[in-house]
């Protein structure tokens, strides 16, 4: 690419093409002089979309390891980080000159300029196409403000034209997932906006069919909805708008336990009514709602701002809570919300702020809550009001909203007499005392959505604050601000201990100190009232105090305080003594599990419930947050929890009951892992099982997408997986033991994870030797001697292998023989000695030959060619290895091609065509990737290094190298000695090259 004086690699082109554009509504891509440019692997991709999201300021490299790595980033994360710089370089500034050979002077960049321990990426206006669309999503708003929907809904037509798919699809990390969200949600909105755009110039039939897409995409979106109804009763079909109104009811009471909204509540009453108000198409210019779901209601109209309240200003926060620490994520989100109170009256928000606190009992919401009220008391001149809800009180019903009004009128002035008898005028009447005003309100431990309504303000200079067990779903969609309280984590934790038993104490007996942080699940009730004790018995010594909390059944009695509001059995009873009975099963049933997470299938199983009672059981247990759902939809609680849920179950079930829970709990995850197993390795000799417990719900792999959903699967499951082998062991259920474990070993191997591995096989052989079952030993044997030659013990391996050969034999398992004998081959080879391998690579075709399984021969042809292209016959190797191809694609075995074309290229390298050589790498190398198999890309990205140095090109290879070195350094115990020798080789190479260059 020439590039002329002056002219940054940002501007346009003399055809007003802008030389260089990203984009990441959809693959992160980018376009030089208007073409597509591959721009690299996930990770790389993803450091690009950091870059280009903060385009023209300088981002930190530990702003880019949170922003791609997230909390557990790797060890060699910094090599990490210049290796995809370097690789965006290339890709961006491909005509920028190279080092000198010996690289003691480097070339700045231009597009991507290293600056101030961080790095900058220089992109003109219009360069990037996720500031082009909330630039046009702006516009348009100004356009409506203006009286303008026609040229309204042009714009947001050009910003929904800049979407290719799903937002940084494909793309891992913390913020890349963060901004899927973000950006999917405001396309859901642009899409809303424009059909209420268009219904405003009349065109109700046309947004008909995209709006009932929209539903069906998005079923709980309510202004969707809302505005469906409307056009379908424009065009004459109130009956089907009244029908998306029940359907919307069902909907949001299956799924969330709830009722509609307000505004999707008030467009039923008008259609029922058959109001004039919804046929009329267009307010007058300027003047249009922001959306055709919120007429206004009536006593809502605004008076005088800034008339006075009729008594002093109400200052009713509770004192704050000793010891407070930590919290400074829940902090910042809370504080995000206030800049447009901060900024007075002119730039505050249309409504006020409402923060939804939530989290299980004990968390530290209200203590959260207090301190934020606190800390900002300033700004809200006028006062603030607090009322404790009692949702979950062990003994009193949760205050009525018209008492807590009574209350807060209490608190304005407002003699009893004026306060009228209806809810709706009571709360209106509250709205008409703040409306103007500066107040902070904090409505503590609220029940359900219901019971806040009523209290909120109206005025945008007001702030809410509520605190809930209870998600509180319809606040959220109505606007308010979700804010999650977890546990403490260690550091936080032990902060509070120090704060409230002194820094000497707990300096004295730091490891006492951990062992409470350990034992307390970082809950802050559980660690105050452990403290609480030390205080009061300063002579007892910590470590005593821990060893009383260790032991898990234990624990909740050595928390006892005697006091209800402190005692953590009857805080967490005023939560799981609301529950309905299916979620309660569900509650105690989940004491029983493994850990550390669940699925809602597992959780059917479980409890032996159909799926969809499951989701609505697991659905009120989150919203009394009894539980937590992640983002990847799975469930967990911490500790105490949990230990509470397995009294419940003591109390509550049998012994057959609880066994027989346990033995659905494992069948469901064997007979998965076994599915699991079979699509994923189709070549893979599969164990018989046993038919699974009445009420198993097994989950199955097939139709598109199934060989992604096993890997997910496999990926979602891996902790449990692990302490599931160890129950199964614990209970003496031995057959679900080994035979999870040989499901899950293919897996850890290609996840690079051998130490798992073999501590699986382990405990496998001991419950495999406690059936006396032989096809259990063998099969066991055979997988521990895989490990093991993976390890590097060899002698370990050779043993296992031959054990597992022999008692296959002798059982005439004809199958697992020809499996053990490629398992040699591929032990003798790690060796180098190709000779012996050939023998029993050889035997192994035969025999799978003679069985007629074109997924198992698959695997014996690529092993003899792979033999043959070390044994200098590269000829015949290629012919053994494209028979396994063609086989390994007609099976569906993507491993068996990832491996496969890796063999084809070492052939084609050891006959010295390059081009073919490196053409087989690189597919390879982006097969292993889409499979997550670090150790085998890594293996390709050498030996294309390799090709690429016999080709003549230096600084490729070394690149490869490096990409090899960064992926190795993220296995477990994997060998980097070849990557650095190659590295410092080229290192020498390079200087003799100069050194030469030089003399000449």
């Amino acid at each position: 690419m020439r590039q002329d004086a002056g002219d940054g690699y940002g501007a346009k082109g003399a055809a007003g093409v802008l030389r260089l554009r990203v984009g990441v509504l959809g693959p992160v891509t980018v376009w030089r002089d208007g073409r597509e440019v591959t721009a690299g692997q996930p990770r790389q991709l993803a450091v690009l979309g950091v870059l280009a999201s903060r385009a023209n300021r300088v981002v930190s490299r530990g702003e880019l390891v949170d922003a791609v790595w997230g909390d557990q980033p790797p060890a060699t994360v910094e090599s990490g980080i210049y290796t995809y710089v370097a690789g965006l370089r290339r890709v961006l500034e491909p005509d920028r000159p190279r080092p000198n050979p010996d690289r003691t002077r480097r070339v700045p960049g231009r597009v991507l300029v290293s600056s101030g321990g961080g790095y900058l990426l220089r992109l003109d206006p219009g360069g990037f196409d996720s500031e082009r669309f909330e630039d046009c999503l702006t516009r348009a708003r100004g356009l409506r403000a203006s009286g303008d929907p026609c040229g309204a809904v042009r714009v947001v037509d050009e910003a929904l034209a800049l979407w290719r798919g799903q937002a940084f699809a494909g793309v891992p990390g913390p913020f890349a997932e963060a901004e899927r969200q973000r950006l999917a949600e405001l396309r859901t909105s642009a899409v809303e906006e424009r059909a209420d755009l268009m219904l405003l110039q009349g065109q109700s039939a046309a947004v008909v069919p995209e709006l009932t897409a929209l539903v069906a995409e998005y079923p709980l979106r309510e202004r969707a909805r809302g505005l469906l109804m409307i056009a379908l009763y424009r065009c004459g079909r109130q009956a089907d708008a009244l029908g998306v109104f029940r359907d919307a009811r069902e909907r949001l009471a299956e799924d969330l336990g709830i009722d509609p909204g307000v505004e999707l509540s008030r467009v039923h009453q008008q259609l029922l009514a058959m109001d004039p108000a919804l046929d009329r198409p267009r307010p007058a210019p300027g003047r249009e709602p922001a959306t055709l779901l919120l007429p206004p209601g009536p006593g809502e109209q605004p008076r005088e701002q800034g008339s006075p309240l009729s008594s002093p200003s109400p200052a009713q926060l509770p004192p704050e809570t000793a010891g407070f620490v930590g919290r400074m994520s829940e902090l910042g989100r809370l504080d995000a919300l206030l800049p447009g109170v901060r900024a007075g009256w002119n730039d505050a928000p249309a409504v006020p702020p409402i923060a939804l606190i939530t989290g299980t009992a004990g968390v530290g919401k209200t203590t959260l809550a207090i301190r934020f009220a606190r800390q900002t008391g300033s700004l809200f001149p006028d006062g603030q009001l607090y009322v404790n809800l009692r949702g979950f009180d062990p003994v009193s019903e949760p205050v009525a909203p018209g008492t807590a009004l009574e209350w807060f009128f209490d608190a304005l002035g407002v003699p009893a007499c004026e306060v009228p008898a209806a809810l709706e005028a009571q709360s209106a009447l509250l709205r008409t005392l703040l409306d103007g005003k500066r107040m902070l309100l904090l409505l503590d431990n609220a029940r359900d959505a219901g019971q806040v309504r009523p209290l909120l303000p109206g005025s945008p200079g007001c702030m809410v604050l509520v605190t809930s067990r209870s998600q509180l779903t319809g606040l959220v969609v109505e606007g308010a601000t979700p804010v999650p309280v977890d546990v403490l984590d260690r550091r936080e934790a032990a902060d509070l201990v120090a704060r409230r038993l002194g820094a000497e104490r707990a300096a004295a007996e730091s490891a006492a100190v951990d062992a409470l942080v350990e034992h307390s699940a970082g809950l802050p009730l559980a660690l105050s009232v452990t403290c609480a004790r030390a205080v009061t018995r300063p002579a007892m010594r910590l470590a005593d105090l821990a060893a009383e909390l260790a032991d898990a059944r234990g624990r909740l009695d050595a928390l006892q305080t005697g006091e209800a509001s402190t005692d953590l059995r009857a805080v967490f009873s005023w939560s799981a003594d609301k529950l309905s009975e299916p979620a309660a099963l569900v509650f105690r049933l989940i004491g029983l599990h493994a850990g550390p997470d669940i699925a809602a299938p597992a959780v059917a199983s479980l409890a032996a419930l159909p799926l969809p009672g499951a989701r609505t059981a697991l659905a009120e247990l989150t919203r009394a947050s009894l539980l937590t759902q992640d983002a990847a939809g799975r469930f967990g609680c911490h500790d105490l929890l949990r230990a509470y849920a397995a009294e419940l179950a003591m109390a509550a079930l049998s012994d057959a009951e609880r066994d027989l829970a346990r033995r659905r709990l494992l069948d469901h995850y064997l007979h998965t892992a076994h599915a699991a197993t079979a699509r994923l390795y189709p070549a893979r000799r599969l164990v018989p099982l046993s038919a699974p417990a009445a009420g198993v719900l097994a989950e199955e792999f097939a139709g598109p997408g199934a060989y992604e959903a096993a890997l997910s699967w496999f990926a979602a499951e891996h902790r449990v997986l692990r302490n599931a082998i160890e129950l199964a062991a614990d209970r003496h259920c031995d057959e679900h033991c080994w035979k999870l474990a040989w499901c899950w070993a293919p897996v850890l191997y290609r996840r690079g994870r051998m130490l798992e591995a073999i501590a699986g096989q382990r405990t496998a052989v001991l419950a495999a030797g406690r059936l006396g079952d032989r096809d259990a030993l063998a099969s066991v044997h055979s997988e521990l001697g895989n490990v093991s030659g993976r390890l590097g013990d060899f002698q370990a391996s050779d043993e296992h292998l031959r054990q597992a050969l022999e008692l296959f034999t002798e059982l005439g398992d004809r199958a697992a023989v020809g499996e053990v004998r490629n398992g040699l081959a591929v032990l003798l080879t790690q060796q180098d000695r190709y000779d012996e391998a050939l023998e029993h690579a050889a035997e192994g075709l035969r025999v799978r030959r003679s069985l007629a399984d074109p997924a198992a021969i698959a695997y014996s042809e690529n092993g003899v060619g792979w033999i043959l292209a070390h044994l200098g016959q590269p000829d015949a190797a290629l012919w053994y290895c494209h028979r396994a191809l063609g086989m390994h694609r007609e099976a569906g075995s993507r491993t068996g091609v990832a491996d496969t074309l890796d063999s084809i290229a070492y052939a084609y390298g050891e006959l010295e065509d390059y081009p073919q050589a490196i053409a087989h790498y690189e597919e390879a190398v982006a097969m292993y990737r889409i499979l997550g198999d670090l150790h085998s890309e890594a293996g390709s990205l050498l030996r294309l290094g390799d090709i690429r140095l016999a080709s003549g090109d230096l600084a490729a290879a070394r690149s490869a190298w490096e990409q090899a070195l960064a992926l190795l350094d993220q296995v477990p115990g994997a060998d980097t000695s070849e990557a650095r020798q190659r590295l410092t080789a080229d290192a020498r190479l390079a200087n003799e090259i100069s050194r030469s260059e030089a003399v000449l």
